[in-house]
């Protein structure tokens, strides 16, 4: 039985590949029926870690992209950055407490630029900290907490270690695609109950992938504490030195 429910799933979505594709564009009930249908059928043959790291490996391959990331760990305003890459080495950051502009910067090759006092003050970068194809980057020097650092990246490597657990969650529409939600749970090392979710020791975070591309469209940390939006996947971006 299960195997004849797998077989007509099948066949009701090869059916639709050849049916449903000319009201794709004019008949959004259809295409949103389409998603939920193909990303059902992924869901149920791959797993949470095969997920990630297919939106790594899509993420790896890009050329460009923004993140912005809100901070809401502390009392008050949010701690807002918004961070623009040219891969390989070019990078523009800028970070707000709320409307309150709180520097900026660029990272140009070996070399980051940072505004202070009006002026721009020169300063060595290692090319380990850029957060370009797999790799998470790192914080810079200057930064005021964890600016510069791709928590997508990192997730997929943390995911891969032992003490996680990934599962499939909702699929939503973020920026106006459908986007497949994959839940991250990080059991306490040592607890009996490591691999719990529920536990009272577990850190948990939600990355959304965009069904379509497979990048990396939201990170979320807990109930909301950290979010991270990706968007411009490859869009021109022209980043050069200030000075």
């Amino acid at each position: 039985m299960k195997k004849l429910g797998t077989i007509s799933l099948l066949a009701l979505l090869m059916l639709c590949a050849v049916g449903c594709s000319s009201a794709k564009a004019t008949r959004t009930e259809d295409l949103s029926t389409w998603a939920k249908l193909k990303a059902a059928l992924t869901a149920r043959f791959t797993t949470g870690q095969k997920a990630l790291q297919q939106a790594n490996d899509a993420k790896a391959a890009a050329k460009s992209y923004k993140m912005r990331v809100e901070m809401r760990l502390h009392p008050g305003d949010p701690f807002i950055t918004v961070e623009e890459m040219a891969c390989p080495d070019r990078q523009r950051l800028t970070a707000s407490l709320g409307d309150r502009p709180m520097y900026e910067a660029f990272r140009i090759a070996d070399t980051s630029f940072v505004k202070d006092n009006n002026e721009w003050v020169k300063s060595p970068v290692p090319p380990e900290v850029y957060p370009c194809g797999n790799n998470p980057g790192a914080a810079a020097p200057w930064a005021l907490l964890n600016e510069g650092r791709d928590m997508s990246s990192a997730l997929v490597q943390l995911a891969g270690k032992a003490h996680a657990n990934v599962s499939v969650g909702k699929l939503i529409v973020a920026n106006g695609a459908p986007c497949q939600e994959w839940e991250i749970s990080f059991g306490h090392p040592g607890s009996k109950d490591q691999n719990n979710s529920s536990h009272m020791g577990a850190m948990r975070y939600t990355i959304c992938v965009d069904t379509e591309t497979h990048l990396p469209n939201q990170v979320v940390m807990g109930t909301g504490g950290i979010i991270v939006k990706y968007y411009d996947w490859n869009q021109p971006v022209n980043i050069t030195a200030p000075i």
